[in-house]
């Protein structure tokens, strides 16, 4: 009997521990997961290693130079998951690259975008970046345009700010490296050189209102634009390619003044525009105006076609171009106590390309432009006067209905009233008392 019970004994040893066992199995799995999936990062190669693949590397090449706050592309290189890496040459040490400006195409067909860059590896002035969101393309002969690349604005590295009430986000570099790679039989080769930029000298970002008039509320569109000058001397600007990023925001005013109160998420978008296009209002309420006005135009045109104020003009006067690049709603309503501003802030606008004539040549380059915001008010001169008499008169008239409409039906309302009240009362009181009922039977 005592050896069976041993028995027994170690045998629900045995069982116990194996449940133990598969506890801990279990418990783990997620960890080991973790593990897996964080040490994947680790893929990619150092900086250094991939750049002495290269047998005429030296490191002597670049060394430190200091307060020399600037970023040099010397090289590319393709994964074979199709992913583009960039090698960065930053003299200070101590800069990070935030996005570059890349087309995968020449001629006719050039057209850069601006991509993120992911830092992967840092070894003393060289740095490894992943272009993000970028498809490498499978055609044998692969064009890499790469027209500059960018940092965080930084006032403490002696950057400018802009004048007026504008912002930059991002400052540019230019780049101007043609890199074209071609894969013969396996093997891949590439070529490098220089390609022909065009920089922004001087610039503006802005928008002018335009009142679309008053339903319930008062409407308006906001005409965004930015003005500029280049290192060129531009005789005539055909086209040109903007990106920037925009985004719904509602403004609480009261007698504290304004408040953000909600934002959506900013969006990118890219728009090209032509020396023919038009933009236009869209004018359907009271006391509304139509407007037209041509996508690109002078800065001397633009200040005699709009009603500007003295300091949008003298913010203009060195500036050449103007491009009208996008158009948002702007919304106002009202109650007794507080007022709402809908708007679409627009932030983050560059330049990407410009198609120009210089003496009877046609150029069409890349823009080195850094990535610039506007202020929060018109540049044109609004009649605030008559929008705020009509706004108070419409808040009277809503007023006076309003207490027409309780005066009239006032009887019935607390007839309604009072029926509601009465059966939530009788709702409440068999809430309570059905119980007692129940009892009372019994």
């Amino acid at each position: 009997m005592q050896k069976q019970k041993k028995i027994k004994n170690e045998h629900k040893k045995s069982i116990f521990c194996v449940f133990l066992a598969l506890i801990f199995c279990i418990l783990s799995i997620p960890f080991v997961f973790n593990f897996q999936t964080a040490s994947a990062t680790d893929v990619y190669s150092d900086v250094i290693e991939d750049l002495q693949k290269d047998e005429t590397f030296s490191v002597d090449n670049y060394p430190v130079v200091a307060e020399k706050y600037s970023l040099d592309v010397i090289t590319i290189a393709e994964s074979e998951d199709k992913e583009l890496f960039v090698y960065v040459y930053q003299p200070a040490g101590k800069l990070q690259a935030t996005s570059i400006n890349i087309s995968q195409s020449i001629n006719e067909s050039f057209s850069p975008k601006n991509y993120s860059l992911s830092l992967l590896s840092q070894n003393g002035t060289l740095s490894k970046y992943l272009v993000k969101d970028f498809n490498v393309l499978s055609d044998s002969l692969r064009y890499y345009s790469i027209v500059s690349i960018f940092r965080a604005w930084n006032e403490d590295l002696g950057d400018e700010k802009p004048s007026g009430d504008n912002t930059i986000s991002e400052v540019s570099y230019e780049v101007g490296k043609l890199f074209t790679l071609s894969t013969v039989d396996g093997v891949i080769s590439y070529t490098c050189e220089k390609m022909d930029t065009i920089r922004i000298v001087d610039k503006y970002l802005g928008f002018i209102r335009y009142s679309n008039g008053f339903t319930l509320y008062h409407q308006s569109c906001d005409s965004h634009y930015v003005a500029f000058s280049t290192d060129y001397n531009i005789d005539k600007l055909m086209n040109a390619s903007v990106t920037f990023y925009y985004q719904d925001v509602t403004y609480k005013l009261n007698l504290t003044g304004s408040h953000r109160y909600s934002e959506s998420t900013p969006i990118s978008k890219t728009v090209e525009l032509s020396e023919i296009d038009t933009g236009s209002n869209s004018a359907h309420g009271w006391f509304a105006d139509s407007y037209e006005w041509q996508r690109i135009e002078s800065v001397s045109d633009f200040i005699a076609n709009e009603d500007l104020t003295e300091d949008t003009k003298t913010e203009l006067k060195d500036k050449e171009w103007v491009l009208r690049f996008y158009e948002s709603d702007y919304q106002l309503t009202w109650t007794s106590s507080v007022s709402w501003e809908k708007v679409q802030e627009v932030t983050d606008v560059t330049i990407l390309e410009l198609t120009f004539e210089v003496n009877g040549q046609v150029y069409n380059l890349g823009v080195v432009d850094n990535k610039q915001s506007g202020g929060l008010l018109p540049d044109n001169d609004m009649p605030d006067w008559l929008n705020t008499l009509i706004e108070w008169l419409i808040r009277i008239v809503l007023t006076l209905v309003a207490l027409v409409l309780i005066v009239l039906f006032f009887p019935y309302i607390v007839i309604i009233l009072w029926f509601i009240l009465k059966y939530i009362c009788l709702g409440i009181y068999w809430l309570f008392a059905w119980p007692f009922y129940l009892f009372k039977k019994k």
